[in-house]
């Protein structure tokens, strides 16, 4: 079983990740944060206490609520298409899973330098990635992530819009 590194790393987020997570989430207490190397964009986590995983992308006006079940189908919890740029998270997720990362729930807010399209979408990838790596200890390097990311783009986001 993994467990789950609770620290914050000393770093210097930007603001906007800040307040986008203390808007979608007031009620909850920011513990992990992670960046994607070599990028800026950034993603701020708790637990979600469920079994869902909530990612809010404020750059793009984006909420969406998926796990482990409803991912495998490319949906929300409500049944609904995950968005393009959610399906990163999702697949990466799976991915880990599937390789024997023991996942947990979480809510997270995403802020990032790039502009709405696929390189916003790899991005998050990226950030996601390297939050599990994180929150497991495990080491990683930007190909490592790289290799994660284009994994899932291969296997699960595809060219679907």
């Amino acid at each position: 079983m993994n467990t789950l590194n609770t620290t914050l790393p000393p770093s210097d987020p930007p603001v906007m990740l800040l307040a986008a997570f203390t808007d979608a989430f007031p009620d909850q207490v920011m513990e992990w944060i992670a960046r994607a190397p070599g990028r800026e964009m950034w993603v701020a986590a708790t637990r979600s206490g469920t079994e869902d995983f909530t990612v809010v992308a404020a750059d793009v006006g984006g909420k969406a609520t998926f796990n482990l079940q409803s991912a495998k189908t490319k949906t929300t919890v409500l049944r609904r298409p995950l968005p393009r740029w959610a399906r990163y998270p999702a697949g990466v997720t799976l991915l880990l899973a599937r390789n024997g990362l023991d996942v947990v729930g979480l809510n997270l807010a995403i802020h990032g330098n790039e502009p709405a399209g696929p390189r916003f979408d790899y991005g998050v990838g990226m950030a996601f990635a390297a939050l599990w790596h994180d929150l497991y200890e495990l080491p990683y390097t930007v190909d490592t992530l790289i290799d994660i990311v284009d994994q899932t783009r291969r296997e699960y986001v595809g060219d679907q819009g």
